[in-house]
């Protein structure tokens, strides 16, 4: 029996959904906490003089999908600034995504903007992000991407960051570990002056190896910058290929596929 979906409006308040809005929003964006919930919805209840609003998906009485809304102010030059509702928090539970939840969460949202009395609405998402094209069908339309410059001083580092940080995402991603379940790989970065670095998947989580192992099932040849250029979207995994900015020595499309999943860390098609 199909599971009905409920769609309530409300003010963000707390001691009701802390706990279930904080896994939600782990599993979409970074780690949150219950505390930090309560301490946002504080916040945003005192900044916007009780104008913000949450916009949740209920099925069961579970809450599944979630967007929020605050009266911000737009930067459009020196000295102007003109009222929007800014919206964020935008995140289906991956159990109950592509069931139209998130698309009628928006349609509120933006219904009540509008009878606000706000001439706009704005939010901040990455291109490279399937909800992308939700937004557009909205209207919503680009005119700004965010430049991220980075010197890289001790990718040794950076590189055992960034398995920490995959591995912390799992824990709270269901559709990163069912995208994931069964696949155990190896991968090797050849990367020039920089030198190489290699990675497991293997038992569920990602292990960075001391050395790389004799035989490997993706070799990558590139630069750091190029790595970091895909991890940041400023450039696609495909394109840098075509672009021979790097360099495939082994690897299966199929497994191919799955670390560009891991580099950009999105995991719906």
């Amino acid at each position: 029996m199909r599971k009905k979906v409920q769609y309530l409006v409300r003010e963000g308040q707390e001691g009701k959904d802390e706990v279930k809005l904080a896994q939600i929003l782990s599993e979409c964006f970074d780690p949150a906490t219950p505390r930090q919930v309560r301490r946002w919805l504080r916040q945003a209840k005192k900044h916007s003089a009780g104008w913000s609003r949450i916009f949740v998906g209920e099925v069961d009485g579970e809450v599944v999908s979630n967007v929020s809304v605050e009266l911000k102010e737009l930067h459009l030059g020196e000295g102007v600034y003109v009222k929007t509702g800014g919206i964020g928090g935008v995140c289906t539970c991956s159990d109950y995504r592509r069931k139209g939840i998130m698309t009628n969460l928006l349609q509120q949202c933006l219904v009540y903007v509008r009878n606000s009395g706000v001439s706009n609405s704005s939010l901040y998402t990455g291109l490279t992000l399937p909800a992308h094209r939700i937004y557009q069908r909205f209207g919503f339309c680009d005119i700004e991407t965010w430049p991220v410059y980075i010197r890289v001083f001790d990718f040794d580092y950076v590189f055992q960051t960034w398995i920490r940080g995959l591995n912390r995402h799992l824990k709270f991603s269901k559709i990163a570990r069912r995208t994931l379940q069964n696949w155990n790989r190896s991968v090797v970065f050849e990367l020039g002056d920089v030198g190489v670095q290699s990675f497991r998947f293997k038992h569920g989580s990602f292990q960075r190896l001391s050395k790389p192992p004799k035989s490997a099932d993706i070799v990558i040849a590139t630069s750091v910058e190029t790595l970091f250029r895909i991890m940041w979207g400023a450039i696609k995994f495909e394109a840098a290929i075509k672009k021979e900015k790097m360099q495939v020595k082994k690897g299966s499309e199929t497994d191919l596929q799955m670390l560009k999943k891991i580099l950009i860390r999105i995991w719906d098609e």
